[in-house]
């Protein structure tokens, strides 16, 4: 019996007659985190290759993306506004 898939990642959610729209911005750890915690690829095709080729390399964590190496620990996968902060 396959256990029922719960998203991480909601996009919208019903209470009464109401829906509330949750947005986030999409980047390439999106992709990933949604792979691995859903299996959920993107619609284009050579995307969809890579991502599934690389999920491999990546972990989650609390629903954060790690990359795994195989002679240094875990690292954590940073974007946009993180990464110009640690990169200053």
């Amino acid at each position: 019996m396959k256990t029922p898939k719960i998203s991480k990642y909601p996009v919208a959610r019903e209470t009464g007659s109401q829906i509330y729209h949750v947005e986030s911005e999409e980047t390439w750890i999106t992709a990933y985190q949604r792979y691995l915690a859903d299996e959920v690829l993107p619609l284009e095709p050579a995307e969809a290759r890579k991502i599934k080729k690389n999920s491999s390399k990546y972990t989650l964590i609390d629903g954060k993306l790690f990359k795994r190496g195989f002679t240094h620990p875990i690292l954590v996968c940073v974007d946009g506004e993180q990464c110009t902060r640690i990169m200053a």
